[in-house]
């Protein structure tokens, strides 16, 4: 009997384990089958963005809970440093896409109390998301929970409801940054997303979006509505935002209206009504207002106005934080300063030291094909105790073939030039020590003048001429030793770029310059040769793997002075992140760059998010991308050079460590930093 009983008692057992992992395995059926409609939901009806046009209305409601004097340090938050605590902006714009990735937006109306109708906080306008099936959300941050790409990032659930629909709640299966958590309704028979609820991290705002998909045939993968919650903490300060937005709203005015600041426009075209706060916001600004208006036309008494307070406060104070945008009302100029203070613009590099720059953009637009871009950019080297400065004018004539003029003034970078030194101590049969000197450096003033067509879809065609002046940074020394201080080029270019494959492939590149003596005061004459090769491939999950390859050399050269390659040179006033850590060395001293009659060059780097660094407790959760890092050169009088390295970014910083080898041996190891902090503000 006992044994009876136990057979039958590990037959059930068997029995309910044997269904539990049939439903298990039929409930991971199913929840892949939501999910893969999704995924061929967005797929087939991807067309829809092509040539839609869209009317959005936003609003912004800014709660400044809690202020201290760093708030007026954060780019675009100074006007939100002073009394009241409380503002409203309101914009009205007109959105044309061309695909997905590409639209322009152009803003009608604004109206608000915020002061000169600035947009505080920009980043919050990344949460008017049109697509939530993409890859990611925000500018390549924050990995999307519905594209079949980042499903291994994520674990789903899911609910049937009633009207056949379905509830997928999802999670992170590792807290970090780049991922949220949430869910969504979707319809179960096409897999279309109806409504979706996110909360997550981005940019130092914490936030919590709802956003509802426009169910209109021809826009289900617009959204209809988006609402945000969000809420901004930095050293002690604290501001909440209420964020929304509304699509495909009813009035659609002329594209002459750009930027227009009006309240009863606003008023006249608005989606939806203000409600009680809202007014109580515009109530409180206008009172405000009119009781200054009144005391000014009340007070009889001359006064001297405090033009410290008006001068530094309102004009100076702003300018340093703020950067300073301005369009004409055609909107046939635009200009754009960086502003003054602003920690983006700080890098750090062991063998560089700290570099600070600004930047300027202006555009002046004569007709729909022709415009004009001045783009300078000034920065200063303070282990050098040097001012850099490149002013580049571009006269756009044909963009569709990519026709455009270019000058190029700048200072570039200090040049080395090692065999002037050899040449002082063979003349004087005498060895110098010049080590820790920068008897051998020269500045370096230049002028490029070239155009540039594309002349097929895969080859443009670059020519031109270039001037450099080379200076001595110690005339005196050149003088006492009976070398020339100054040395000048003059040459015509050519490039050739080839992209075989358009976008899909890599892009190749050849470079030609040769040096005349006699015009314009050259004394030197050379050949230049350069060939190089790059190519970013994207990797579906925000992986890139990013390669570049390249060679160069001088012939028909006179000297060997000053051996000046255009691929391959020391950076003054470096990118960032995104633009040159792949493609430089790190750790190279700038003297190796010019001291050698050739190079041939290799630079590989693979970067994804969430790779091993976000696996650290706590601080892994703030690490949004990864970077390996493997480079290395040959040159005629140096060993073959390496350098390995790695990387990581986040909403502060970005950091990278760097170690060099020279045959093989260990030569040096350093540090490379720029500051992310409030790069999209």
């Amino acid at each position: 009997m006992k044994r009876f009983l136990l057979s039958y008692t590990r037959m059930m057992l068997a029995g309910i384990l044997l269904c539990m992992s049939v439903s298990i395995v039929a409930k991971e059926k199913e929840e892949a089958l939501i999910l893969n409609r999704i995924y061929e939901y967005r797929k087939a009806n991807l067309s829809e963005f092509k040539s839609l046009e869209e009317n959005i209305y936003m609003k912004f409601r800014y709660n400044v809970e809690k202020r201290n004097f760093a708030l007026w340090l954060i780019p675009t938050t100074y006007v939100l440093a002073k009394d009241p605590r409380e503002y409203i902006r309101e914009s009205y714009s007109t959105a044309k896409f061309k695909d997905v990735h590409n639209f322009d937006v152009n803003s009608q109306v604004l109206t608000g109390t915020v002061s000169h109708n600035h947009m505080a906080m920009p980043t919050l306008v990344d949460f008017m998301t049109p697509d939530i099936y993409d890859m990611a959300f925000y500018e390549g941050h924050v990995l999307s929970p519905f594209n079949k790409h980042n499903r291994r990032y994520y674990r789903y659930t899911q609910i049937s409801l009633m009207n056949g629909a379905t509830r997928i709640d999802f999670r992170p299966k590792l807290y970090n940054t780049q991922l949220l958590n949430g869910y969504a309704i979707v319809e179960t028979e096409t897999g279309r997303i109806l409504r979706t609820v996110l909360n997550g991290e981005f940019d130092m705002i914490t936030f919590r979006t709802e956003i509802t998909q426009n169910e209109k045939e021809g826009r289900t993968l617009m959204p209809a509505k988006c609402n945000t919650a969000a809420t901004f903490r930095f050293l002690g300060n604290r501001i909440t935002v209420l964020f929304n937005a509304y699509y495909n709203c009813p009035t659609t005015l002329p594209d002459s209206i750009t930027s227009i600041s009006s309240r009863e426009l606003m008023d006249s075209i608005r989606p939806v009504p203000l409600n009680r706060l809202d007014k109580a916001i515009y109530e409180a600004y206008d009172k405000e207002r009119e009781a200054s208006d009144l005391a000014a036309a009340a007070d009889t008494v001359p006064h001297k106005p405090n033009l410290w307070k008006k001068i530094f406060w309102d004009t100076i104070g702003e300018t340093l934080v703020t950067p300073i945008d301005a369009q004409t009302k055609s909107g046939g100029a635009y200009f754009r300063i960086s502003p003054i203070i602003n920690p983006l613009y700080v890098s750090y590099s062991g063998s560089r030291g700290f570099r600070y720059k600004m930047k300027f953009r202006s555009l002046f637009r004569f007709s729909q094909h022709r415009y004009l871009n001045i783009e300078p950019t000034v920065g200063y080297n303070f282990k050098q105790n040097q001012l850099y400065f490149t002013i580049p004018v571009q006269m756009v004539y044909n963009p569709k073939r990519n026709g455009y003029a270019e000058i190029i003034y700048g200072n570039g970078n200090r040049i080395s030039n090692g065999t002037v030194m050899d040449a002082i101590n063979e003349a004087h049969h005498d060895s110098i020590d010049f080590t820790n000197t920068d008897i051998d450096q020269f500045y370096d003033n230049y002028l490029r003048l070239y155009n540039n067509i594309m002349v097929f879809d895969w080859l443009d065609i670059e020519t031109g001429i270039l001037v450099h002046q080379r200076k001595a940074v110690n005339p005196e020394v050149m003088h006492q030793y009976g070398v020339p201080d100054e040395y000048r080029s003059f040459a015509p270019i050519l490039g050739i770029k080839l992209q075989p494959w358009l976008n899909k492939g890599p892009l190749f590149a050849i470079d030609w310059e040769r040096s005349i003596k006699g015009i314009n005061g050259s004394n030197l004459e050379y050949d230049r040769w350069e060939f190089d090769a790059q190519w970013k491939y994207r990797i579906p999950g925000l992986r890139l793997l990013n390669m570049r390859a390249g060679a160069g050399f001088y012939t028909k050269k006179t000297t060997d002075y000053f051996l000046d390659f255009a691929n391959f040179h020391d950076e003054n006033l470096p990118e960032g992140w995104d633009d040159d850590w792949s493609g430089n060395f790190q750790l190279l001293s700038g003297r190796e760059y010019n001291e050698s009659n050739y190079y041939i060059r290799a630079n590989l780097s693979y970067e994804s998010p969430l790779l091993f660094a976000t696996w650290i407790p706590y601080l892994g959760k703030y690490i949004e991308k990864e970077r390996f890092y493997f480079s290395g050169v040959l040159l005629e009088h140096s060993k073959p050079y390496f350098e390995l390295g790695y990387g990581f970014t986040n909403r502060y910083i970005s950091v990278g460590a760097f170690t060099s080898f020279r045959n093989r041996h260990f030569a040096e190891f350093g540090i490379q930093f720029d500051f992310e902090l409030f790069k999209r503000w």
